[in-house]
């Protein structure tokens, strides 16, 4: 069983709905089966971010070594389109949390930095990722409509939820 979900989703200012601020935060609740791997205790992590990476991961391994980006950052501080590319750079800090989430035949697994291994079933990892997607691109959708405030942001912050849908909604 895997249990991936933002328990308390809010913008930066948590002072309520912020039409400028582009990025989802929330404490996160992952686990699977008895193993925690991030606790709502560690902190707030940009969410809307991490969707997107983890929408990534269900066609292809992420690691922490040839990824420039952790799967849970700390923060987002601007996103870029990328010349010729499908995806969205969006820029983070170093703070975070990061495994590697690797395929290997019909299963899925999970490494931390300590070496623990976990395996799941590529559909019980599609399954928990589209959970955690939805759930944030709800509470998009319940928001009032996003103000990108620079050139770069007014460019990319489209292609970042044409990427999120095209990840979302392969078909």
């Amino acid at each position: 069983m895997i249990l991936l979900q933002p328990t308390r989703l809010h913008w930066i200012k948590d002072a309520g709905d912020d039409p400028y601020d582009l990025c989802a935060h929330s404490p996160v609740d992952f686990r699977i089966g008895d193993e925690v791997l991030v606790r709502p205790e560690d902190g707030d992590w940009t969410v809307s971010a991490a969707a997107l990476r983890l929408l990534r991961t269900l066609e292809r391994d992420h690691t922490p070594k040839a990824s420039s980006c952790q799967l849970f950052p700390c923060c987002g501080h601007a996103m870029y389109q990328q010349p010729g590319e499908l995806e969205v750079l969006v820029l983070d800090c170093d703070i975070g949390a990061d495994f590697e989430v690797l395929h290997a035949g019909g299963d899925v697994q999970i490494k931390d930095a300590t070496g623990r291994c976990l395996a799941v079933t590529s559909d019980q990892w599609q399954r928990a990722v589209f959970g955690f997607a939805d759930a944030v691109q709800e509470f998009y959708e319940a928001s009032a409509p996003k103000q990108p405030c620079s050139p770069e942001d007014e460019q990319a912050y489209p292609l970042f939820w044409q990427e999120w849908k095209h990840r979302r909604n392969p078909d």
